[in-house]
C-alpha cells in the first residue's frame, strides 16, 4: 500500500471528510515534490501525519458500507430463523447453521469491500503521477 492509501485511510479513520483528505494528500505531495524527498522523510509515518488533522467524527464510507453488509447477515440469520425450510438445503450441516453461515460470509465479503473503500485514493488526488518509493 502506497503512503498515500495509508494516510488517506488513517484520516477517513479519525473523521475527516473526504474534502479535508483530499487537501491534506495535496499539501503532503506538493511539499515533497517541492522539498524533493519522500513522504515518510518530510512527515514521517502516515499514522503520525494524520494524527495531526481530525474531523466530526462522521462514520467512513467503509464503516457504513461494513454495517449494511452486518445488517444484512443478521436479516439472514433471521430468516432462516423463522423459516428454516425456505432455502431448503439438504447437507445437514447448511441446514442447520444456513444463517450463520450467509452472516459470516457476508461479514467477511463486507469487510473486503470496507478495507477497500477506506484505503481508496480520492480520484481527485491523482496518485498515479506520484511515486513514493
Amino acid at each position: 500500500m502506497s503512503y498515500y492509501s495509508e494516510l488517506a485511510q488513517n484520516l477517513r479513520r479519525r473523521g475527516c471528510e473526504e474534502d479535508q483528505v483530499l487537501a491534506v494528500l495535496h499539501e503532503v505531495r506538493d511539499t515533497t515534490e517541492t522539498a524533493g524527498t519522500t513522504p515518510e522523510a518530510k512527515f514521517g509515518t502516515p499514522e503520525e501525519q494524520a494524527a495531526k488533522f481530525s474531523g466530526k467524527r462522521a462514520r467512513s464510507g467503509g464503516q457504513t458500507t461494513l454495517n449494511v453488509f452486518g445488517f444484512l447477515g443478521v436479516c439472514c440469520v433471521v430468516v432462516y430463523a423463522i423459516w428454516p425450510g425456505v432455502f431448503d438445503f439438504t447437507n445437514p450441516v447448511l441446514r442447520n447453521f444456513g444463517g450463520m453461515i450467509a452472516l459470516l460470509i457476508l461479514l467477511i465479503i463486507g469487510a473486503f469491500v470496507a478495507g477497500f473503500i477506506d484505503t481508496r485514493v480520492p480520484k481527485e488526488f491523482g496518485d498515479s503521477r506520484v511515486d513514493d518509493g
